[in-house]
């Protein structure tokens, strides 16, 4: 990391500009537009400069000038919890629209912990203006799972009921003890503080029956 960042902060703001675009599509969640594909605003059709930002919508995941997109609201259908994120004005006037997104998908989000580290990991290394929210609560995915996660590979079975995994068995991380388990094995749902997930997440029969917080 020190070698990374040694190296570019010897870079021009243009070349830092075009790595940070990069790097922020590869943690990005799936339904945002890539930066590469956004040249103008998705409302008010102001073409970006090379430095100007890009901001994307956390409801629908177009890219927007600064003007455009400066009001916040919660988007938990989109996996941001509870906690107000900026939107359009679009998406601002119709919040009362619920967006049709499985449950599933939001789950395989990630955490708090993980937005929490890529974002100050791409702040401080690139310099660039992104703040810890500025990646979902953690839709980093296989990019940057937990370390203390079993890896999906190692996984062939639930950890409690020993079912073997198939195409039609998902397997699921259980967020505080980072095994594998069947969704029957770990559909609870707990904050796991001690892992940096502060708010509801999955967690498996064994981890929920632990007296205290998690």
């Amino acid at each position: 990391m020190n070698f990374m960042a040694q190296s570019v902060s010897e870079l021009s703001l243009g070349p830092t500009k075009a790595v940070t675009s990069w790097l922020t599509d590869q943690i990005a969640p799936a339904y945002w537009r890539p930066n590469s594909q956004i040249l103008s605003c998705s409302k008010c059709a102001t073409s970006f400069k090379d430095n100007d930002t890009k901001h994307h919508c956390r409801a629908c995941g177009e890219g927007f000038c600064d003007g455009c997109s400066s009001k916040t609201r919660p988007v938990p259908e989109r996996g941001w919890g509870p906690v107000p994120v900026r939107v359009c004005d679009n998406c601002y006037e119709a919040r009362n629209v619920q967006l049709d997104v499985a449950e599933a998908q939001a789950d395989d989000e990630g955490g708090t912990l993980i937005a929490r580290k890529v974002g100050e990991a791409v702040q401080n290394t690139l310099g660039a203006v992104v703040t810890a929210m500025d990646i979902p609560l953690g839709l980093v995915k296989d990019a940057a799972r937990p370390a203390y996660w079993v890896p999906d590979h190692e996984i062939l079975h639930c950890h409690n009921c020993r079912k073997e995994f198939s195409i039609k068995l998902s397997k699921h991380h259980c967020r505080a003890c980072g095994q594998g388990f069947c969704d029957e094995c770990s559909h609870d749902r707990r904050a796991v503080p001690s892992r940096g997930w502060d708010h509801p997440v999955r967690v498996c029969f064994n981890c929920n029956k632990k007296p205290g917080d998690l």
